[in-house]
């Protein structure tokens, strides 16, 4: 019996792409073994996502795949901050659009997605997208504003605060955050990699160091575009509303040298009995009821 060869795996280096052309003015460049292939598949978990709105369909392979030029200018300051970029949001969102868009480019068509307590789902990756995120229906209804969530950060993403922080800003920048003004957030987070070690969250720390807590300056036009500063934009932004705590931290001290409060103390002991407890912020989130 003949044994099947298996499928190469090929690490992904943003900086070794080719170029496609631009489409809505971004710059599209790929990783080459996609740029020649016949067919491409990307296969991913649909959650929310800060920009696109959900994680999964082309995404995958545009930002996952794509080159450096691409990833900078899909996340700067004038994409990510625009009013219409919300996490949640696939419909009129101009970073969904683009994404979308480049992903039709490059030719990806088909996306396997996998869907928590649903399953698989497979299809076009713009409608299949839209199938899960109708399947996924994260936003449910709240009563009314609170002074503490806590939010508990599973451990994928709670190795680093540059991860752990979209938690916050998920809640903190979402449509109808049930908060009171100035409320705490509280992230169950161990970050023992600090800030993170990555590209990425090298620029994110960069940033952050760059002006004093809550980073208030990052919003005026003195934030590079670069892949990772968006992070530090999205919390200036949720900074101005609202306070981020990180408990159960391994390693507070890169945090607490950008201004970031974090102690080793458990989670439970900073919200207190009464605080509103998110187990799954990247798949669920509150909304506050309207007055309507």
């Amino acid at each position: 019996m003949r044994q099947a060869t298996p499928w190469p795996v090929v690490n992904h280096v943003p900086d070794e792409c080719v170029d496609l052309g631009e489409v809505q003015g971004i710059p599209c460049w790929v990783h080459p073994e996609i740029a020649a292939a016949d067919h491409i598949i990307t296969i991913g978990c649909v959650e929310l996502h800060q920009y696109a709105g959900f994680s999964g369909g082309h995404k995958g392979v545009v930002v996952g795949c794509g080159g450096r030029a691409t990833i900078n200018a899909l996340h700067s300051q004038a994409m990510t901050c625009h009013p219409a970029v919300e996490v949640g949001r696939l419909q009129g969102n101009p970073f969904r659009e683009a994404v979308d868009s480049l992903g039709e480019r490059i030719g990806t068509r088909l996306a396997i997605q996998w869907v928590a307590g649903h399953g698989w789902l497979a299809g076009d990756p713009r409608g299949i997208l839209a199938e899960a995120s109708r399947v996924l229906a994260p936003f449910y209804e709240h009563p009314s504003p609170e002074h503490s969530v806590l939010l508990r950060v599973p451990k994928t993403k709670a190795v680093n605060f540059y991860q752990a922080s979209r938690a916050a800003t998920y809640l903190g920048l979402s449509p109808a955050p049930p908060l009171h003004t100035g409320a705490r957030l509280i992230l169950d987070a161990a970050c023992p990699e600090g800030l993170g070690t990555g590209s990425g969250e090298l620029a994110f720390a960069k940033a952050l160091h760059s002006v004093p807590a809550p980073w208030g300056d990052l919003l005026q036009g003195n934030a590079p575009d670069k892949g990772g500063v968006q992070r530090a934009l999205m919390l200036a932004r949720m900074a101005g509303r609202y306070s981020v705590i990180v408990a159960g931290c391994t390693n507070p001290e890169p945090l607490c040298s950008v201004g970031i409060e974090a102690t080793s103390r458990t989670a439970e002991e900073i919200a207190g009995p009464d605080a509103l407890v998110l187990e799954t912020p990247f798949i669920k989130l509150p909304q506050l009821v309207s007055a309507e």
